[in-house]
């Protein structure tokens, strides 16, 4: 286990002494264990160019979401998968991961990284000097002038996303995908509606797909609008980021320590269905993801019934979809489907360069035998893997 020292994250003068009393022994039980631990569509199948950033997929243009399968990273953010987190979508990723532990307090306290919850660890830019928009901390540069650092904060990953988006006017619809590694601290301003004040302000609102836009003024719920059919077109999509959080790791070993009994799953529907409850819906940014378990059947049935419509987003392991699931269910209601850890399927492909045609075939396989919505691996330098193609379902 990691020796406590006062560290923080790059650039900013907070200290472990900014940790809410009474919370430090539970981080540090947290970062051992981190240590640790359409039926009848035809198939259409376009590989993504490297070259082709703003992804023009014009096949799917009237196409729902719900009809398309698309593939991206696992980790995007991890600076083995290249220079910048922007990387993964210049080569086609339509999907990206970026893990989050709820550090320190305020709006810089968000920690981007793998195992250390303390430091920053990733290929997110942030600029530092006097004259930094963001004011992350002071210049390296001589005479004061502004620097370009790497391992920035959740902010610095969302403004790069931004300034991506903005000079790829129109591109493809991209899902973001956040792992709560520890979950939420409301207690320390970092609960949902943080979160989702952080994504408007730095990803921006306007950006966002987000359950409000699939509510519109016809659906109570999102249960009802995606059983409608109400999930918008690519091109409707075009410029837009559909975002979820998911339980992490180290907060599904707590939980099974019985330190933690409120998973992100959970806390981040109630919160939704709180806004909904009272008329501000507008304000959720993210949609509420379940990762279902078990035999089969409605995997919401474990909340609630006024919980329970507001999960249209399952994700869980590839081999969890293909496991002998009916997944019948979930294409009569149009809901979303992500499929983690490709490589992971029998015969389990090399994690990191698997033979390209093989790659290129799992995802395919995925998509129409799995049903996927969304696919996700570690395939960096594989091109003919980020693919968008018909959904079988």
């Amino acid at each position: 286990m990691r020796t406590m020292r006062s560290c923080r994250p790059p650039g900013r003068g907070v200290g472990l002494e900014a940790v809410a009393p009474g919370k430090i022994s539970r981080w540090l039980r947290k970062s051992a264990v981190a240590g640790m631990a359409s039926t009848a569509l035809v198939t259409v199948v376009c590989s993504v160019p490297g070259s082709a950033a703003p992804m023009d997929n014009s096949a799917f243009g009237d196409v729902p979401l719900n009809q398309i399968s698309v593939t991206g990273l696992h980790n995007a953010y991890d600076p083995a998968k290249g220079a910048s987190i922007l990387d993964g979508l210049d080569k086609g990723a339509h999907v990206l991961e970026i893990d989050v532990y709820t550090t320190y307090g305020g709006e810089h306290g968000w920690i981007v990284g793998h195992s250390d919850p303390f430091v920053n660890d990733n290929n997110c830019q942030h600029e530092d000097g006097p004259g930094s928009s963001t004011g992350k901390g002071s210049s390296t540069g001589s005479g004061g002038a502004e620097t370009t650092q790497e391992n920035g904060d959740l902010t610095a990953c969302l403004d790069d996303l931004s300034r991506w988006s903005d000079s790829h006017p129109g591109h493809d619809p991209i899902y973001l995908k956040f792992e709560m590694k520890w979950g939420f601290r409301s207690d320390a301003a970092m609960g949902p509606a943080d979160m989702d004040r952080l994504i408007a302000e730095h990803l921006g609102r306007r950006k966002v797909f987000t359950p409000a836009d699939l509510l519109g003024a016809k659906y109570q719920n999102l249960d009802q609008a995606a059983k409608a059919g109400a999930w918008p077109t690519w091109n409707q999509l075009r410029g837009k980021f559909l975002l979820y959080p998911i339980t992490g790791t180290v907060e599904n070993v707590l939980a099974s320590d019985h330190l933690d009994n409120l998973s992100t799953e959970q806390e981040y529907a109630e919160y939704v269905a709180g806004l909904a409850a009272s008329g501000r819906i507008g304000q959720a940014m993210m949609f509420p993801n379940l990762s279902p378990g078990g035999a089969g059947g409605d995997p919401r049935t474990k909340y609630d019934a006024g919980l329970q419509p507001w999960f249209v987003l399952f994700d869980a392991g590839a081999d969890y979809w293909l496991n002998n699931r009916d997944l019948s269910w979930y294409c009569a209601n149009h809901y979303i489907t992500v499929a983690t850890g490709a490589e992971s399927v029998a015969p389990a492909l090399d994690d990191t360069d698997p033979d390209p045609a093989a790659a290129a075939q799992r995802v395919q396989y995925l998509a129409q035998t799995g049903h996927s919505s969304v696919s996700t691996f570690d395939w960096m330098n594989t091109p003919g893997a980020f693919t968008v193609q018909s959904r079988s379902c």
